[in-house]
């Protein structure tokens, strides 16, 4: 049975938004514990103990709990709520929540309730008991004792010390705040990106700026305005530019390219827009914020995210462990709930009363220097995808699963979505949609993880990437109407071979059964089935075309998908490898484009030539 909780709500309103906000909750109701402090359902399981993975489940729900409550609406397990904050605070309880320690996931959770305490504490610090608010104070305290990464997670020791100094209680240190908001300074680039982290020491610019970095800024902005005085006024300013980027991220219909690490977490895609009603931040018109925001919840809605029970599972655009982070539980994807913060802000907010609008991008072709990404949103292709330099530099330590696949891909699309690895070899099992990969004549296969540099050539992405030791690959990225054009430089002290893939193709039982004999390509390798079409046309040195039948399960968006390949073997030396990559949603479309043949050598030779770079802002 498939669980479609909001088929027949329209998520046209508030209204509409509460009812979907507690037919999203509802599920989750018979998996809290006696005491209300920890949400139990149970496998998959994460690198923190199931102790941190049910307080996950109990302070997840209140991001989108806490807005509901304070915008006015009941809430009639409240009572629950308040129940579990002081048993899961409570060192003596059976459901206590445990010492957090250093880089514990506890802290993580603690944001939520700093988040309450400042939005709501009439509803969720007056209720309790004295001894009940000594011991939450004790816990959340705990933070400023503890190592947090230096990142994004530096919030949560801002908000839990805010929480600390509105309830007057001596955990509450002003020194560590203090430098702490200064780390965060040290995040910010420009145009209102920041970088998830210290920028000289790794490039990490995902969703995490938005549902993370400016969603927790415009929370102090209007919970704790009193604390950050000197930055009301900046964190305002930098969400605005940064919303007239983002907004490429996004399609017309509401769906939102994949890209990085952590999308379990769905549609906390479009908490931002959420958060500037939340910040009374009116960086674009408001019916322009709305219709982005409302078209996301629907967009999102639509998939079959949910397991039997309606519970939130694990993957993207349906259950898939293979995306799965290892700090990603049962509990995890309720992040999704801080979509919901505008519903704190009341019927006459003019976000909420104002007229959906549509998307309208001011520019088909948009390049962010920021990010390394050129994005591409034009009828001709059909979709909108980014075309992206590479992100992760080298000695990032704390890899993530499938890293290369969430980031170092050469394209990411918001239709086709992208594949990750589901083994170590078997050119079927790489996941090398977008990606060239290269071997020494074995079974074995790398691609393009770390960058060692990354260079903006007149709307041309570039960097240098080493998948050997004895092998150094230069990558030219550039659009040519609805192609992508990519060129290799490789430089190899040894004989080697490659596969490189264009996007992925979905299909379904319409394409049963799968041809025995694949058709024998040279140059070039297509295929269309009924839910849109995919190539890669060879461009430089001569390669074989070849359609690769992935391991179902791969894709983030579909179950099943093809990736049209070119393969070649080349000798010790300097070679130039280059290729037309072409997709569409329309099968028909994408084939009349294919037919239309360009001659690309133009735009090689200038590739080849580039005189001078630009380099792409590292903060």
């Amino acid at each position: 049975m498939i669980y479609k909780p909001l088929a027949d709500n329209p998520l046209a309103d508030r209204l509409d938004c509460i009812r979907a906000l507690l037919d999203l909750v509802k599920p989750y109701e018979p998996f809290v514990s006696p005491g209300g402090a920890r949400v139990e359902q149970g496998p998959p399981s994460a690198v923190f103990s199931s102790t941190a993975a049910s307080l996950e489940g109990y302070a997840r729900l209140l991001w989108g709990l806490v807005p509901l409550v304070a915008g006015g609406h009941s809430y009639n397990r409240w009572d629950a709520v308040l129940q579990g904050l002081s048993n899961g605070t409570d060192p003596r309880h059976p459901e206590f929540w445990g010492e957090p320690g250093a880089y514990d996931q506890r802290l993580v959770e603690m944001a939520a309730i700093a988040y309450a305490i400042g939005l709501i504490p009439d509803r969720i610090w007056d209720p309790l008991s004295k001894r009940s608010k000594r011991n939450l104070t004790r816990w959340l305290g705990t933070i400023n004792q503890q190592k947090v990464p230096r990142r994004n997670w530096i919030f949560f020791r801002i908000l839990v010390n805010c929480a600390l100094r509105k309830v007057g209680a001596g955990e509450y240190n002003a020194e560590l705040l203090r430098q702490s908001l200064q780390e965060v300074e040290s995040y910010y680039i420009d145009g209102g990106w920041y970088n998830d982290g210290n920028p000289k020491a790794l490039r990490a610019r995902d969703y995490y700026i938005s549902w993370a970095i400016h969603y927790y800024s415009l929370i102090l902005t209007t919970c704790y305005p009193e604390v950050i005085p000197d930055l009301v006024a900046v964190y305002q300013e930098r969400a605005a530019a940064f919303a007239a980027d983002f907004v490429y991220w996004f399609t017309e219909d509401g769906a939102a390219i994949p890209y990085g690490r952590s999308l379990t977490y769905r549609f906390a895609q479009g908490a931002f827009w959420a958060a500037l009603a939340f910040g009374d931040c009116e960086a674009l018109p408001w019916g322009k914020i709305k219709g982005l925001y409302l078209r996301h919840l629907r967009w999102w809605l639509r998939q079959p995210i949910f397991s039997e029970t309606g519970l939130q599972t694990i993957g993207y655009c349906y259950p898939n462990l293979h995306l799965a982070e290892r700090y990603n539980s049962a509990n995890s994807p309720l992040w999704a709930l801080k979509a919901f913060i505008a519903l704190a802000v009341s019927d006459d907010h003019p976000f909420w009363k104002a007229v959906e609008e549509p998307l309208r991008k001011a520019e088909e072709t948009h390049v962010q220097p920021q990010t390394g990404m050129i994005l591409s949103d034009t009828s001709e292709s059909g979709h909108l995808y980014a075309l992206n330099s590479g992100q992760w530099a080298p000695g990032e330590s704390n890899e993530h699963n499938h890293m290369a696949e969430k980031y170092a891909k050469f394209a990411y699309s918001a239709y086709f979505g992208f594949n990750v690895a589901t083994d170590t070899y078997g050119i079927d099992k790489l996941g090398h949609d977008n990606m060239l990969m290269v071997s020494l004549g074995d079974r074995f296969f790398r691609h393009r993880m770390e960058t060692a540099d990354h260079v903006l050539l007149d709307e041309t992405l570039c960097s240098t990437w080493k998948p050997f030791p004895t092998i150094t690959i230069t990558t030219f990225l550039t659009l040519a109407g609805p192609w992508s054009i990519r060129l290799h430089r490789i430089d190899a002290d040894t004989d080697f071979s490659t596969i490189e893939g264009g996007f992925a193709l979905p299909y379904n039982d319409s394409s049963y059964p799968l041809p025995r004999q694949w058709p024998e390509f040279t140059n070039e390798a297509w295929w269309q089935t009924r839910l849109g079409f995919s190539g890669i046309r060879n461009i430089c040195q001569p390669r074989r075309g070849r359609i690769v039948v992935a391991n179902p399960n791969a894709n983030n968006m579909y179950a099943h998908t093809l990736i049209p390949s070119l393969i070649g073997e080349y000798p010790t030396g300097c070679h130039w490898l280059g290729c037309a990559v072409l997709a569409h949603p329309e099968a028909a479309r994408g084939k009349r484009n294919w037919r239309h043949l360009q001659d690309f050598s133009a735009i090689v030779q200038k590739m080849k030539r580039f005189p001078s770079a630009q380099r792409i802002n590292r903060g």
